[in-house]
């Protein structure tokens, strides 16, 4: 039964298919390769249908795993390109290099600053205590690194 089932080229073209679908819901670009080997397994049951079933089974992982090999490569080729292209969701580093209020006392080198209308996370020495000045000079992820600016008299802040 299977024998006859993976002999006919509507399971491979249905299964394609499917695995295809499958990478909606399951994202990470490996069925779509594995069911374009399916699909091209179709075509090749379809012309050649008088083959023993295992060179149909030979041609499917042939077919899987040349797919798989041209999708790997495709990736790495557009990362390639894509070289010192910017970054999308790069709105971290446009906060660097600016002073910002501490929005509250640093405990534990953690704090958080103001920018505009909220707050962001931040990390620095624990002297800087809520309303103090501070400017933010690296990130770390998602967390601004900042450190006290001198206030009016010339003293850190703190």
């Amino acid at each position: 039964m299977l024998q006859t089932l993976l002999t006919n080229p509507w399971f491979w073209l249905i299964a394609g298919m499917i695995l295809m679908g499958l990478e909606i819901l399951i994202p990470g670009v490996f069925l779509l390769w594995i069911g374009l080997g399916a699909l091209i397994s179709a075509m090749f049951v379809a012309l050649l249908p008088d083959l023993a079933f295992a060179w149909h089974l030979m041609g499917f992982s042939i077919t899987m795993l040349g797919a798989c090999g041209l999708g790997f490569w495709l990736q790495r080729r557009g990362r390639a390109a894509q070289g010192d292209a910017p970054v999308m969701n790069r709105e971290m580093d446009a906060l660097l290099n600016r002073e910002y209020i501490a929005a509250t006392d640093f405990v534990a080198g953690r704090g958080r600053v103001r920018v505009g209308d909220t707050t962001y996370a931040a990390q620095g020495p624990d002297e800087v205590k809520a309303g103090d000045r501070v400017l933010a000079f690296a990130r770390d992820g998602m967390q601004l690194r900042v450190r006290p600016l001198p206030t009016e008299d010339g003293a850190a802040a703190g």
